[in-house]
Formats: structure tokens, sequence, C-alpha cells
């Protein structure tokens, strides 16, 4: 049997399965997209997939310390939380 990587969310630093949480990648333009085939090149970022996490990731600028750079969400990724709530 095989074990599911684990990743570590942004927001509530929680340990969890790779396929629990939601892939975020910077591009080159600096925008951060969602990555659910979890395939675009360049570094990625973890958040489970509650906007809570999201928020508390941005808040305490660990989103820019993941990718090095400072970054912005695109407005995918924020309706993707928005229409969970």
């Amino acid at each position: 049997m095989r074990r599911e990587p684990g990743r570590t969310c942004l927001g509530c630093r929680q340990v969890r399965e790779k396929r629990a949480l939601v892939r975020l990648v910077r591009r080159a333009s600096g925008e951060v997209v969602a990555d659910p085939a979890g395939r675009l090149p360049g570094r990625g970022a973890y958040v489970c997939p509650d906007g809570a996490c999201l928020e508390r990731g941005l808040e305490r600028k660990r989103l820019a310390h993941a990718f090095r750079k400072p970054c912005e969400l695109s407005e995918e990724v924020r309706g993707l939380w928005q229409r969970q709530r």
C-alpha cells in the first residue's frame, strides 16, 4: 500500500495529504493561481480548501515567504474561496 505524500498548509500549519490541499503557483508576472492538477511549472505552496487558512496565510505574509517574492492572488483564486463560504 502506497502512502500519500504530506504537505503543510500555509494558514493552519497542519500537515495533510497532498490531495486534500489546494496547490497555488506563482506565475512570472507575480500572480498566484490555483493548480488543481498539480502540473503547472514553478514553485508551489499548499493551502487548505478553507477561506480562513488562505486569509491567515496572506495576513502573516506566509504566501510571499513561500514564493520568495511579493505576489498577488488572481481573481480566480479569490473567487474559489469566496464561493465556498
